[in-house]
Formats: C-alpha cells, structure tokens, sequence
C-alpha cells in the first residue's frame, strides 16, 4: 500500500502536476478575493467573510473536476499500461491498491490546494489582519474535504465504467450535476412548489450534494445562518450544524471509496 501511495505521488511531483495546479490556484484565488467587490464598483480586499464568500464560488467549480480527473482514469490508466495484472496477481490485497491509489493522489490533491491557497492566504491575511487568520484556515481545511469528496467518487467512477471514454464523459457530467444542475434543481424545486417546501425539507436535500455541504459549512464559519442559491436564500434549521455537517463530510469521502473497494472486487475477483 505504502509503495502504491508513494508511486502515485512521485509520478504527480515528477509531471509538475503540483506545481502548475497550486501555481494557477494561488494566481486564481488572488484575483478573485481582490475583485470580488467589482459589482457594487469597490475593488480590493474588503473583509474576510466577504473574500471567503467569493473563493467558495471558486472552489466550488474548480476543486471538484480537479478532484474528479486526478482520479478518474486509475484503472484506464494501469490496464493500458499492462500493470493492472500485476497488481491484481501481487500479494496486495484489493484493500491495499485502491487505499495506497487514494492516499498518493489525496497527498497530491491537498499539496496543491494548500500551496494554492496558502501562499493567496498570506497576501489576504496581511491585507486583513491576523485576526482572520483561523477563519481562513477552517475555509482551506472545508476545500481540502471538498477535494477528498470527489476524489473519492472519481474512484467509484473509474472502477463502474473502466472505458477511458465512458469515465470522462461521466466525470463532466458529475461535475455539471453537482456543481450546476442539482442548485438549479433546488431552486426550481421552490418556484413550482410556490414556497410549501419547508426548511427542514429544503435543508435535508442539501446535504445530498457535497458541494452544498462545504458552501454550508463556510458559511457558517463566517456567522452566515442562510445558504444562498442563486437568487434563493434558504435560514438553515438548527440541526443543520458544523458537527453535523463533519459527520456527513466524512461519509461522503468513505462511502464511495467503500463501494470501489466492493465493486472493484466483486468485478475482479470473480
């Protein structure tokens, strides 16, 4: 496992993969964070829960297809080099592959969005003061998760359609649904509903998207008690906690690494 891991990890550093993703992230979150006042004609940075709410748009749509094309092509990529048999006929476990595959890319994903984040980080705080020092750090530790999501169901993607061209296509789609359509589905939910669906209904749904759980929990992290979608602003339900919201951040990155485990064996293994 630990050699899968660290393989997975050297071919990442070696292709600058890293580098390049942290680079544009950091370039990305900078300007963003400088221009997320534009509309209302004030440019600069202006407060912390303003710039947090302008990245978490960013990372919203761009974390999720990294995550999603980091991961989605593990089995592809290892039957087109003719490795996929060795591993299989190794005394690894199946356990052992898909783990050692889901740390090396893991380490790979959170290098690149803390560096990114990170050095964009030390401009804002400078500018903002180092009183937002942990409020920006709970918002890198919320996109981080967010990343560890959707690498996790780019596993279970690879492994249900192994066709190079099928996960590709799939992954694009997850993204659109996730990142787009499901919101756009919320709030047309509420427009031809006329309003009869309540918070707690309303609320419910959202922690079936991991995208709306993270857009949640960031604000919340800046005192923000409604979630807004669009043109829709929904007061979150006292259930709808930060410890809650954890618990189900976690379930999301276990259970679809669960189901590759289950799948990749009942499909290899038989």
């Amino acid at each position: 496992m630990k050699a899968v891991a660290q393989k997975e990890l050297s071919d990442k550093l070696k292709s600058r993969w890293v580098v390049v993703i942290a680079a544009g992230f950091a370039l990305f979150t900078v300007v963003i964070s400088y221009f997320s006042g534009a509309t209302s004609g004030v440019a600069g940075l202006r407060s912390m829960d303003a710039t947090i709410a302008s990245l978490t748009s960013l990372v919203t749509y761009f974390i999720p297809i990294l995550a999603l094309t980091l991961g989605g092509g593990i089995i592809a990529d290892e039957r087109d080099k003719g490795t996929l048999e060795i591993y299989l006929s190794s005394p690894m476990s199946i356990g052992e592959f898909i783990t050692g595959k889901f740390l090396g890319l893991a380490v790979a994903l959170v290098l690149s969005t803390t560096a990114g984040l990170g050095i964009a980080g030390i401009v804002i705080i400078i500018k903002l003061g180092f009183s937002t020092v942990l409020t920006y750090l709970l918002f890198v530790l919320n996109s981080v998760f967010l990343g560890l999501i959707f690498l996790s169901v780019s596993f279970l993607v690879s492994i249900l359609f192994s066709d190079r061209a099928r996960v590709i296509a799939f992954t694009i789609f997850l993204w659109l649904f996730f990142a787009v359509l499901y919101d756009l589905g919320l709030v047309g939910l509420l427009i031809i509903t006329k309003g009869v669906v309540g918070n707690e209904v309303f609320s419910a749904l959202l922690v079936l998207n991991p995208v709306d759980v993270y857009r949640v929990l960031n604000f919340l992290s800046i005192g923000e008690l409604r979630v807004f979608l669009g043109l829709a602003a929904v007061e979150l339900p006292g259930y709808m906690n930060t410890p809650v919201l954890w618990v189900i951040t976690l379930l999301w990155v276990v259970m679809p690494l669960y189901l590759s485990y289950y799948f990749f064996k009942k499909r290899y293994l038989i």
